[in-house]
């Protein structure tokens, strides 16, 4: 009996804790009739269901590193896709474009905390590009003569193809990452 509740309680404790957001079903497209997202890992992408699309299917390109950290995030105009990896993570901002009638990417956001990890949390490194307006931010963390220093923040022009969510892939978050280390690279030399 005590064996028996003791794995009741792993069990338990495990899918509350371990627990993420596998789908978000709310009003996306703003006509008051609930639409769905989700995240299908068998596929590694994400799927949609528009009520002003008559439910039709839209899917994403795939997701080629879909990491075991990912989950939907509700926002207060669309949702966030977080994509997390061990000491680093992508979060994805979609919304509705009415004109367009799509699902839009509009913010990627990148989190660093290699840093953290021997400096505490202080030392994560946080990097944001907002995809209407291409304005690109970053504040990050280096360590010189043994001591974490906060660089000055980077604000620069970054600037993706308009990406809907049946265009979107993790190719788009890697070039991110891609310009984000150039940006930093170059702002550590200066530093």
């Amino acid at each position: 009996m005590k064996k028996t509740i003791l794995f009741l309680l792993i069990g338990l404790s495990g899918s509350v804790f371990g627990q993420t957001i596998r789908e978000i079903v709310k009003d996306l497209d703003g006509d008051s009739i609930k639409d769905t997202i989700r995240i299908d890992s068998d596929s590694k992408t994400l799927i949609g269901f528009l009520s002003t699309q008559k439910f039709k299917k839209i899917e994403s390109g795939v997701i080629w590193k879909l990491n075991f950290g990912n989950t939907l995030e509700s926002t207060k105009k669309g949702f966030e896709f977080w994509n997390d990896f061990d000491r680093s993570g992508f979060r994805c901002m979609f919304e509705y474009d009415p004109k367009a009638r799509k699902i839009r990417l509009v913010k990627m956001r990148r989190i660093d905390d290699i840093l953290s990890f021997d400096y505490g949390n202080q030392a994560k490194g946080q990097s944001s590009v907002n995809l209407l307006t291409n304005e690109y931010v970053g504040n990050f963390y280096t360590v010189t003569h043994k001591k974490l220093q906060k660089m000055p923040t980077i604000k620069a022009k970054m600037t993706f193809p308009v990406t809907y969510l049946e265009t979107f892939s993790d190719t788009l978050c890697f070039e991110y990452e891609r310009q984000c280390l150039a940006l930093y690279k170059a702002q550590e030399k200066k530093y």
